[in-house]
């Protein structure tokens, strides 16, 4: 069962649980996997339109990590298959958001970027960018 206050995000496919978080080591994988930074991933799924699958399996094999080491990027994409996109999208969603609150809140922090392009705060509601 996942335990919610250490960020993590528990689910079933094909009869056999998973569970989902970022901690600061599987961030470093997810960082290290997408050669890009935390911040970086935060503004890529902030904008799905031109998010790529292969981002998506990166983010949702190194949120497996802590929890199920043994697992390979390729065996992360085939669960994203039996998943679907959208909900691993949505579990990724809810496992950062958890991986970002603040402890002493009760509610996720929902912090804003500054858009170039716009010239105005947007909020990502991922919890990553301040």
């Amino acid at each position: 069962m996942a335990n919610k206050n250490k960020g993590e995000v528990s689910f079933e496919v094909n009869e056999k649980s998973y569970t989902m978080r970022f901690s600061a080591n599987a961030l470093c994988e997810l960082e290290d996997v997408l050669n890009m930074g935390v911040n970086d991933v935060a503004e890529q799924m902030a904008k799905p339109k031109n998010l790529r699958i292969k981002t998506v399996r990166g983010i949702f094999w190194a949120g497996l990590r802590d929890c199920h080491p043994e697992i390979t990027i390729t065996q992360a994409g085939e669960l994203i298959q039996d998943l679907t996109l959208p909900r691993c999208l949505e579990l990724i969603g809810k496992a950062f958001t958890l991986a970002f609150q603040d402890s002493t809140k009760s509610r996720p922090q929902q912090p804003t970027v500054k858009t170039e392009a716009v010239g105005k705060a947007e909020a990502v509601g991922t919890g990553l960018l301040s």
